[in-house]
């Protein structure tokens, strides 16, 4: 990849720095740097497979899913083609019990494969190489490959639940998280959002329970076809190619509510509709997200309310988003998390990065989208406040990893690093920040524009970070000024660790009254302050006043009297709004008030999203007074949380 020749994008970018350029040089430098990149395309260093030798196109799930065993069982087909003269197909697979492999011809018949299985890496799992028959060994050569498998109580994609975990008390529960690289802990895949593929399946399960998947259900599951034993089977076909991490499964007692023309809620009876009134607008996230760039292609658009240990506030399973119950707040207020996750139906589903290690180009392209739909929907200076929200998250994931941390560059380098370990808002909000820079150089209605035609030139690509930066610069070259685009410093965007060297001024309007009273209470300890002054406050202006308070009181915490004025005064100890909760005990914890402590181990028990549970956990684990604690509710809790945020929350406490 280009990123791994830093002496030709350094040497250009000196050269365009240094150097009047005119049109013809700028435009054959930038023809040179994209030839050097198409050429440079590597297998992802995260995966373990061979996609560019031997590609899988498509594949077909036969599973049975087993309560009792607490696995699936069954078989995948891949339909692939040879790349690369001689080539096997190497799949990657983790935690998975490998039974056979055939090649299945045209009429049906199998006919046994040899397969080897590599030796085990810690995060990448185990290559599983399929050894070819000489007909198939030649260039173009396409054939279908079956594995038979189960998967183990260790595949970290899955979370089986219990009866007792669930709403409804009754039946068990069964969900995936396949982001980053866990999708070959459920099915051995070429697990790269490198390559991307269609799927079909069929998932049989026992009554009453449901399946559902991120694919449109076919007709026969409409009725699904039952056995003697108690078992139905639901057909889903995705024909949109997708990269596996966007595989998704979830069975359980299941019933929906509509929530638009193309939109269903599904959930648990006993949280359907408080998930229907939650997510009422999502329809018009989508219009408005159709409006900014292109048509949606995916058909549906239906959300699954989860049970509280899903580890993120969502997930963008096309077609099927899930979601975490901590956005139920009954007022609609942390409905943003849905507008983000519709914005990825064209940034990251659509267009995806090619490795994790510019994971920007999903999360922060869909940040800005979703700022873009929220600004349009609920007033323009909603954009420049979300902004400020997610600068202070920003700060503190930077200020937790270090400044000079590499894993805090846009463009991190992880190869041989699982990708979990990299999570955090980094590229989030700093490539939410570059793309706002990007705009301020070309204007608002032309970024837009080309926002759009991003979209269209890549969607159902799998795309690096310089073939995006190449088609900014190509598509804005006699647009603006020559100069202009010179002096775009891209190594020190994308390379260099810490904060974003540029931040552009964002409008405080918004948050003005946050600050102010924020301030009222750290220099005056709430003086003239009453229970009135957040009745007008939006949600998120709250979310704003409790991380000033947060910054104001980073050298200087808040005494334990001035904690338990602003309480009496505004009655977050009773909030039901996760966020502000989230917030709320952070600054509680901060001023060493042992007495929110039941409320924190409350909250960390019964949900398992780690935008809240690792910050806690660790602001309980570096205060003395409450080290243990954190360490006795995480043994006592970790089999409630999903596998990623269990191993991710043993790591923040040294065990």
């Amino acid at each position: 990849r280009l990123q791994h020749h830093p002496t030709v994008a350094v040497s250009c970018t000196r050269i365009f720095r240094r150097t009047t350029i005119t049109s013809h040089f700028y435009h054959y430098s930038h023809s040179i740097l994209r030839s050097v990149h198409m050429s440079a395309l590597r297998e992802d260093p995260n995966s373990l497979s061979n996609s560019l030798s031997c590609k899988v196109h498509s594949s077909h799930l036969s599973l049975s899913v087993d309560f009792t065993k607490k696995i699936l069982e069954g078989y995948v087909e891949h339909n692939a083609e040879v790349k690369k003269e001689g080539s096997p197909l190497v799949l990657d697979s983790k935690a998975l019990s490998i039974g056979k492999v055939t090649i299945v011809h045209s009429d049906n018949h199998e006919e046994a494969a040899q397969f080897e299985l590599g030796k085990e890496h810690e995060a990448f799992g185990v290559s599983v190489t399929i050894n070819l028959p000489t007909s198939l060994k030649s260039v173009g050569s396409k054939f279908t490959a079956r594995i038979y498998y189960a998967t183990s109580h260790s595949s970290s994609a899955l979370q089986w639940l219990s009866p007792s975990q669930t709403a409804g008390k009754v039946h068990p529960y069964l969900f995936s998280q396949c982001q980053a690289i866990h999708a070959r802990s459920m099915v051995p895949c070429q697990d790269t959002p490198s390559n991307k593929i269609k799927y079909t399946a069929d998932i049989k399960v026992p009554n009453p329970l449901t399946a559902l998947m991120s694919a449109t259900p076919s007709s026969s599951s409409s009725s699904s076809s039952g056995d003697a034993a108690g078992h139905k089977t639901f057909s889903f076909v995705q024909d949109v190619p997708i990269p596996t991490y966007l595989i998704a499964i979830a069975v359980g007692h299941l019933t929906s509510r509509p929530v638009g023309p193309r939109s269903l809620v599904w959930s648990e009876p006993e949280m359907v509709e408080a998930g229907a009134y939650e997510f009422a607008n999502t329809e018009k996230f989508i219009k408005t997200g159709e409006d900014l760039l292109t048509p949606y292609v995916w058909g549906r658009y239906d959300i699954l309310l989860l049970p509280p240990s899903f580890p993120y506030g969502g997930m963008e399973n096309p077609q099927l988003t899930f979601v975490t119950p901590t956005l139920l707040a009954g007022d609609r207020s942390l409905e943003n998390v849905v507008a983000h996750e519709i914005a990825h139906s064209w940034m990251g589903n659509l267009v995806t990065n090619r490795y994790w290690s510019e994971f920007f180009l999903n999360e922060g392209f869909t940040v800005f989208i979703e700022r873009k739909i929220l600004g349009r929907l609920q007033g323009e200076g909603v954009f420049d406040f979300e902004a400020m929200i997610g600068l202070k998250h920003l700060q503190d994931d930077i200020d937790h990893f270090g400044e000079s941390n590499p894993l805090t560059a846009l463009r991190p380098n992880l190869d041989g690093v699982d990708p979990d370990d990299a999570f955090s808002s980094v590229p989030y909000e700093k490539g939410f920040t570059l793309l706002c820079y990007l705009q301020s150089l070309v204007g608002v209605s032309e970024f837009e524009a080309w926002l759009k035609a991003y979209v269209s030139k890549f969607s159902y690509q799998s795309i690096t970070a310089e073939q995006m930066k190449e088609f900014f610069l190509t598509y804005f070259e006699g647009k603006v000024k020559a100069e202009v685009l010179s002096e775009i410093d891209w190594p020190q965007w994308f390379d260099k660790p810490g904060m974003p060297y540029k931040q552009l001024p964002l409008s405080k309007k918004l948050a003005d009254d946050s600050i102010a009273l924020a301030k009222r209470w750290v220099e005056e300890e709430g003086k003239g302050c009453s229970s009135t002054d957040l009745k007008s406050f939006t949600s998120s202006q709250v979310v704003m006043f409790l991380d000033q308070l947060l910054v104001l009181s980073e050298n200087k915490p808040l005494s334990t009297a001035t904690i338990a004025s602003i309480d009496k005064a505004y009655g977050f100890n009773s909030s039901k709004n996760s966020e502000w909760r989230f917030r709320w005990y952070t600054l509680c914890l901060k001023a060493n008030d042992a007495s929110i402590f039941p409320k924190v181990v409350e909250f960390l028990t019964e949900q398992g999203r780690m935008k809240f549970v690792r910050p806690l956990y660790r602001e309980l684990y570096k205060n003395e007074a409450s080290k243990q604690l954190a360490v006795d509710t995480f043994k006592a809790h970790k089999d409630s949380y999903h596998a990623i945020a269990s191993r991710l929350v043993a790591k923040d406490l040294n065990i």
